[in-house]
């Protein structure tokens, strides 16, 4: 980045006005307003981009992020929408030398996650993944924490269970501009195209097939997937975990992962959508010989909400426990880390290299995987 952007608020497109873009990332760039200048918006719904641009005004509204890139001198650029349209997206915002904040997944295939981190170092640019759990002050607490070495790490065990939050009172839609417009051309395109990616990455791209793999393992489990890759890099841990075995129902209600550990130790992780309840909880557990710590998030939009971070150990044969209950707003932290990576060269905490070895794992899991009966049970 120039000098002299140092000391400006970086000019900033965002495409995708979907529900991230206006629950978190529009109000948060109105929020760091001085670190953030927010141009123009880009969506195929006219009602969405028509109502957002008014809202953010004098932001300008595209049909098109095509045209975003070619009309506007950027900085920047936000990519929230749907996973199948983020590596075409993200390449061609390299090829202009912006640097870009890419929604997790950052694609479908990890074919094309490498060749985004490939162009990204030879471009001597950022890209970001918002995997903004990362950005808790619990979850840094919780890093912080481990020691120094995995070598006594007996198990991790990672269990969510989604209420599906993509209902009231979990997102406020009273407040959300639906995109019941988009032309059916637009939809039919992406599509296409995801099941094409899923595919390529993949082998095959039935319908079950594309809900499980892009539906559930790119967007639910991923997250649960970067959050121990970043604890094993806390711990000095950077080769990849060997895939053992997954499972994913049809009906993209749960899906399970089965890892080992260089050192041995096993990783288990799952995610359920429990539609019956009204109740979000992801619980992260590392157990060692000689202690555990575990970490417990709340529903990702309670944005104030605290992360819970709780050491139990037994120093010298007397047992003992820590629980914090540490809040901030993670959406607004990741964007202040992407500016300060921009402006200041800090190091990007969620980089492209480590979302493309989260792919890695998830498709190798997913390709080992057996179905489980009771999807057509």
């Amino acid at each position: 980045m120039e000098s002299g952007l140092q000391s400006e608020a970086l000019r900033t497109g965002v495409v995708g006005g979907g529900l991230i873009a206006q629950a978190a990332h529009l109000p948060n760039l109105v929020r760091l307003a001085a670190r953030f200048t927010l141009v123009a918006i880009a969506d195929p719904s006219r009602k969405v981009v028509e109502a957002l641009a008014r809202r953010y005004a004098p932001a300008r509204g595209y049909l098109d992020w095509r045209d975003l890139l070619e009309r506007e001198a950027l900085d920047a650029l936000i990519v929230c929408s749907p996973h199948a349209t983020h590596a075409e997206i993200v390449l061609d915002a390299l090829a202009l030398g912006l640097d870009v904040f890419v929604e997790k997944p950052l694609c479908i295939s990890p074919d094309d996650a490498d060749e985004i981190c490939v162009r990204a170092r030879a471009a001597g640019r950022v890209v970001q993944v918002g995997y903004m759990k990362r950005f808790t002050a619990g979850y840094q607490r919780f890093a912080g924490a481990l020691p120094s070495s995995a070598d006594d790490l007996r198990l991790v065990d990672v269990v969510t269970y989604d209420p599906s939050m993509v209902r009231e009172p979990f997102v406020p839609w009273q407040r959300m501009v639906q995109a019941d417009d988009v032309p059916g051309p637009v939809l039919e395109a992406v599509a296409a195209s995801t099941r094409d990616q899923v595919e390529h990455a993949v082998g095959t791209a039935d319908a079950e097939t594309v809900q499980a793999f892009s539906g559930t393992f790119l967007a639910c489990l991923v997250h649960d997937v970067n959050l121990v890759h970043g604890a094993l890099e806390a711990m000095g841990v950077d080769r990849p975990a060997e895939a053992v075995i997954g499972a994913s129902w049809a009906d993209g209600t749960a899906a399970t992962a089965t890892l080992r550990l260089p050192g041995g130790a096993h990783w288990h992780c799952s995610w359920l959508l429990l539609d019956g309840l009204m109740e979000f909880r992801e619980r992260i557990g590392l157990y060692f010989g000689d202690a555990v710590h575990e970490l417990e998030f709340p529903a990702p939009y309670a944005f104030d909400a605290p992360v819970r971070h709780s050491i139990v150990d037994a120093p010298r044969g007397a047992a003992r426990s820590r629980v914090e209950r540490l809040a901030n707003h993670a959406y607004v932290a990741e964007l202040e880390h992407f500016h300060a990576c921009l402006t200041g060269g800090a190091p990007c905490r969620t980089p492209a290299e480590q979302a493309a070895k989260d792919l890695a794992v998830l498709r190798d899991v997913f390709v080992r995987q057996s179905l489980s009966p009771a999807a057509s049970a």
